[in-house]
């Protein structure tokens, strides 16, 4: 690799809670026995609702890697990356593909984007019709190509599975590639009425990356992606956000290898970002083992610069983001 506090009562009521007992406790403490595992819900009542498909990052230890579901009024509308292991949990929790139209991707590390084939031919056998996908992703540099690029890898004339796009339904897939330059401003991605997805560039060391904030009825979320939060851009998109999504996975230096400075945020800086952004609260995600093992701590050193409401996310965990 290179580069909310919900009230357990809600997340039981949403259907979401994890196996086995779990007593969240003053620091957030993770006491269950085993791995999350997500089942079926109802339909989701929120106007503004976040479901946390995976919290965990590269590492194989009990947790899918980072995907995020976003619920437009009841109904599944946003994908925010697809890391591995989404695609079980996606099945789990019996999500309707139907309108699930509009894939995000903060950057294009495997733990990010690796169910990507799996869920576009699930979501392909979900139709009797041609189907329609928004993706939008950020620019290549380096070794890292554009999304567009990206994709066509994928599903394009010469790409590994070019079987897809006419092996049940047409595939339409409509690739957009997002401005990645460091100074460059906030970028509206989609306006759909009272629905509005912004992305702005994030310092992921040399990989081209971003942040997202989608917002509806008076509400707003925002995933970091990863970063190392070097500079106030994230800051800026989260303004006044009700809930961020933070990558958490690295402890306060010295506590991890120098090297993953580069790539992610410590604790202590997580807690002066949501500060300045002034948001509601925070969920702290992409989790390793030692932030696992370390909760208490980072906890602590987060509400050291930030005093509103922190927890860490788990696979299932589904948050009404409209919630007072």
């Amino acid at each position: 690799m290179r580069g909310l506090l919900v009230a357990s009562a809600l997340v039981a009521a949403a259907g979401c809670a994890p196996a086995g007992p779990t007593t969240r406790g003053a620091a957030g403490a993770r006491t269950d026995t085993g791995p999350a595992l997500c089942h079926a819900s109802g339909r989701p009542s929120s106007r503004l609702e976040l479901a946390v498909l995976g919290s965990g990052g590269p590492r194989g230890f009990g947790r899918a890697a980072s995907s995020y579901v976003v619920f437009i009024d009841g109904t599944a509308r946003i994908l925010v990356d697809v890391g591995p292991g989404a695609f079980v949990r996606l099945g789990e929790m019996g999500v309707d593909f139907r309108a699930l139209d509009t894939l995000l991707l903060t950057h294009l590390h495997i733990d990010h984007t690796g169910d990507v084939p799996g869920f576009v031919k699930s979501r392909d056998l979900t139709f009797d019709e041609p189907l329609s996908l928004r993706i939008f992703g950020p620019r290549g540099g380096g070794e890292y190509p554009s999304t567009t690029t990206f994709v066509d890898r994928l599903f394009g004339a010469r790409g590994a599975f070019a079987y897809l796009p006419t092996f049940r339904n047409e595939l339409r897939l409509g690739v957009t590639d997002l401005p990645t330059q460091p100074d460059a401003p906030a970028h509206e991605v989609l306006r759909e009425g009272d629905l509005r997805i912004s992305s702005i560039a994030v310092d992921h060391d040399d990989v081209p990356a971003l942040a997202f904030r989608i917002e509806h009825a008076g509400h707003a979320v925002v995933v970091s992606g990863d970063l190392a939060s070097r500079n106030d851009n994230l800051a800026r998109l989260a303004g006044g956000a009700d809930l961020l999504v933070y990558d958490t996975a690295v402890l306060d230096p010295p506590g991890s290898p120098k090297r993953l400075y580069d790539l992610h945020t410590s604790p202590r800086r997580i807690g002066e970002v949501a500060a300045a952004a002034h948001v509601k609260s925070l969920l702290l995600s992409h989790l390793p083992p030692a932030v696992d093992r370390a909760r208490d701590e980072v906890l602590k050193s987060v509400r050291s610069t930030f005093q509103g409401p922190a927890r860490f996310a788990e696979d299932c965990l589904r948050i009404d983001v409209t919630a007072p």
